[in-house]
């Protein structure tokens, strides 16, 4: 019989260079002091993860916590896409991000958890369930095939796709803001800004050369780029933030501006907010960043799914 406090932790032990399987036993044990009855999964790559939270879901568990970065609760969603594009009901289950990932933007900054295992366990005990938005994504894969997927935080495309290979290609005992501060770095050095057409709920609000556009369910993604300060998460709608054809002094003057939130409004910083999202480049090289992946290309269009699954926030 499942107890009052009972939690269901999934957890991808490899996830930002190792530590979530680090760390695991100091957080179960911080969960257990709290008085959690708390049931592990290991998962040892994406296929078993999405099968465990599809058993989870289905066997109707009513908190299931998810371990590991901002991929790995991006995986865990992408479980509940069926093959027609619908989303799986998930009934009375409510989902627990907990960071120990690479970035975890969206625990950390869009979520406000805490990321310590002591102050963790203690916030999840007044911690209830709210409806919590996803994203839907049509796309063009690797191989040039249509796809799609779900979303959790931030979807992208232009420089902050190409952040992404650097940051999978590059060295694994970097984390968080670290690692992307540097791939950054080597993605400005040889970038050159795309062609794109931006359409918001059917209107075109940009067509030119732009460095990047984001599609914001969160606030922040990139190890800390406020990126979106506006957004929520379980309003229905994306904030559109876009930074168009930047020169390098554009480009210095806003980068601290995005860690602090305050560029909005800046020239050649672009925003809307809308449902749907379509965006498409006369070059078919246009990378995109999903929730810290870069699984594809543009065109790519953006669908909100309001309150598509519970998730775990303070009240």
């Amino acid at each position: 019989m499942a107890t009052a406090r009972a939690l269901e932790l999934v957890v991808n032990p490899s996830a930002g260079g190792g530590r979530a399987g680090r760390v695991l036993g100091e957080f179960s044990r911080a969960l257990g002091a709290e008085g959690f009855d708390v049931t592990v999964h290991r998962t040892g790559g994406r296929a078993q993860l999405a099968d465990t939270v599809r058993s989870l879901v289905e066997r109707g568990c009513a908190r299931v916590g998810v371990m590991g970065g901002d991929g790995t609760f991006h995986d865990a969603m992408n479980a509940l896409l069926r093959a027609d594009g619908t989303v799986m009901p998930t009934g009375d289950t409510a989902f627990a991000v907990i960071p120990a990932g690479t970035g975890s933007d969206l625990a950390s900054r869009g979520l406000g958890i805490p990321g310590g295992p002591t102050a963790l366990a203690r916030w999840l005990t007044v911690a209830t369930p709210q409806p919590f938005d996803l994203g839907h994504l049509e796309y063009r894969d690797r191989r040039g095939a249509r796809a799609e997927m779900l979303f959790t935080n931030i979807a992208s495309c232009g420089i902050s796709g190409r952040v992404d290979e650097l940051v999978s290609a590059g060295p694994r005992w970097l984390t968080g803001k670290a690692s992307y501060l540097l791939a950054t770095g080597r993605a400005i050095a040889g970038w050159r800004h795309r062609p794109m057409r931006v359409r918001v709920d059917g209107e075109v609000i940009y067509e030119g050369k732009a460095m990047t556009f984001a599609v914001c369910n969160g606030r922040s993604f990139g190890g800390g780029m406020i990126i979106a300060p506006d957004a929520d998460p379980s309003d229905g709608r994306f904030e559109v933030i876009g930074l168009g054809d930047m020169g390098l002094g554009d480009v210095l003057q806003n980068f601290p501006k995005i860690y602090q939130g305050t560029h909005l409004g800046a020239p050649k910083v672009v925003s809307a907010r809308g449902a749907v999202v379509e965006i498409e480049s006369t070059r078919g090289d246009v990378p995109l960043d999903i929730d810290g992946e870069p699984p594809g290309t543009l065109p790519a269009t953006f669908t909100a799914l309001p309150g598509a699954v519970r998730v775990l926030r303070a009240p």
